[in-house]
């Protein structure tokens, strides 16, 4: 994908005029994915004011955007959880429209900055810790979707296996990453066909499937002393609960304190929902398949400034925990 920084900040500044600090403020990038991300800081003091996403066109609908919201409003609402409000444009409404000079239109959504910062993997004590937070964290997450009647209005995507990565995939596919082998796309479709197979007799029910945050990877989370702030619901959708687990260690789960952090993980997720034996035996496959996806979104994103760093290693890291999965579970 193509990114011209130029066009997208003159979005961004169009979209600043529909809020009400108008003037008073600029917006500065962050962050390049499937959106433009942008901070939105006080022209007078630099403080932070907001966050402002705008989306590519085509990425999410009208709809999708306004259900997003929608959750975000619940979970401050009607949980004990930190998540970063919408805030509504001069119009009243969360999600603003703005005409690029391509005549396209771009869906521009602001929400509350929050402080914090990202849990530190180089720091075992505190991340195990952390950890037990975000299990609690996603419980509510998953608690709250469950019992609110507004979910089944919710109009999003559904992280199915072949949304995730197979014919259809999100994130396009994970053969086209740059790094691959005939001998390694053979090997790891090997892997998938097991994935799909543990999937098909796991089933959706419930008790495992639902309304889920979809990336709650550490770039995601943000600590501010004994609170953890959830942030970035761009990739909401209904889903397995345990994606949720799996997205948690994105680009460490080859790392040695993993199995420390997933313990951790399911202690405090234990506290809020009840996770079974069967969920256990499924850690690795979640983890497995997220991992695929992740190299599919690091092939179609090589714009993205984080790619080339979090790209290194990764299809050997890839292959051992597949060689490791099928080993296990072939």
């Amino acid at each position: 994908m193509e990114f011209d920084y130029e066009f997208f900040d003159k979005i961004a500044s169009s979209a600043l005029t529909k809020y009400k600090w108008n003037s008073d403020a600029y917006a500065k990038l962050i962050v390049l994915s499937e959106n433009a991300t942008y901070m939105v800081k006080d022209k007078a003091t630099d403080e932070n004011l907001g966050v402002l996403r705008v989306s590519r066109p085509g990425y999410h609908t009208l709809s999708e955007l306004n259900s997003e919201m929608n959750w975000l409003r619940q979970i401050n609402d009607y949980t004990p959880l930190i998540v970063a409000n919408p805030i509504n444009g001069i119009d009243g409404e969360p999600v603003q429209k703005v005409l690029g000079t391509d005549g396209k239109t771009y869906y521009c959504v602001l929400c509350d900055y929050l402080p914090g910062s990202e849990p530190d993997e180089n720091n075992p004590a505190k991340i195990v810790r952390d950890f037990e937070m975000l299990g609690e964290t996603t419980a509510y997450l998953h608690r709250q979707a469950s019992i609110w009647n507004g979910t089944k209005s919710i109009d999003r995507i559904e992280w199915t296996y072949d949304n995730i990565i197979g014919e259809t995939a999100a994130w396009g596919s994970w053969k086209e990453f740059e790094d691959m082998t005939p001998e390694g796309e053979e090997f790891l479709e090997e892997a998938c066909r097991i994935i799909k197979k543990r999937l098909k007799r796991y089933g959706k029910t419930a008790d495992n499937w639902g309304l889920i945050h979809a990336d709650l990877r550490l770039a995601n989370i943000l600590v501010e002393g004994e609170q953890i702030k959830v942030i970035d619901f761009d990739d909401c959708g209904f889903g397995w609960y345990l994606h949720d687990l799996a997205s948690s260690i994105s680009f460490i789960e080859h790392k040695e304190i993993v199995p420390d952090l997933i313990n951790a993980w399911l202690k405090g997720y234990k506290k809020v929902m009840p996770f079974t034996d069967t969920d256990f035996e499924e850690i690795d496959t979640f983890i497995l398949m997220r991992r695929l996806q992740l190299m599919a979104w690091l092939a179609s994103h090589k714009e993205s400034g984080p790619v080339a760093e979090l790209s290194r290693g990764y299809f050997r890291g890839t292959i051992e925990l597949a060689e490791r999965y099928i080993r296990f579970f072939g």
